[in-house]
């Protein structure tokens, strides 16, 4: 039987928008990474997506995947909206354009090279990688946000 990854991620954003942050957590057999980056000017969703974006580029194709996010957004577009939105022309409910359709592009791409079970966990409720993955992308907005202050 595959094992499978676990991977967490969260997004974080100073302002939101403002200066940003993204952090997965990696758990693949007894190996443990950790990724995080971020952006000058971007929102809490684009981080979200991206961190999932960005973790599941760094396994390697094929893999059984557990991903878990504290987005709503991210886990039930990937359960079902984001078929809906393609469908519609890329658009929401309200017939206007969706935001992030390249990372939702991406996101699509990506699910099909993988078997993804897509796991929403409540944020902020303890659970140690989540708390880890949050840490990560606060810390990257955190650190472009005090850059961002020096240049100023």
């Amino acid at each position: 039987m595959d094992k499978v990854c676990q991977i967490f991620t969260d997004g974080s954003a100073i302002g939101n928008p403002g200066p940003s942050g993204w952090g997965a957590v990696i758990i693949q057999g007894k190996e443990r990474r950790e990724l995080s980056g971020g952006f000058p000017w971007a929102t809490i969703s684009e981080m979200e997506l991206l961190a999932a974006v960005e973790a599941l580029r760094s396994i390697p194709h094929g893999t059984r995947v557990e991903l878990h996010s504290d987005s709503e957004l991210l886990i039930h577009g990937m359960r079902g909206f984001v078929f809906r939105w393609r469908s519609q022309g890329w658009k929401n409910r309200r017939g206007a354009p969706l935001h992030h359709r390249d990372l939702w592009m991406q996101l699509i791409e990506l699910d099909g090279r993988f078997r993804i079970q897509w796991r929403w966990l409540r944020g902020h409720n303890g659970h140690p990688l989540q708390c880890r993955a949050d840490a990560l992308a606060y810390g990257a907005a955190r650190s472009l946000a005090f850059t961002q202050r020096l240049a100023a």
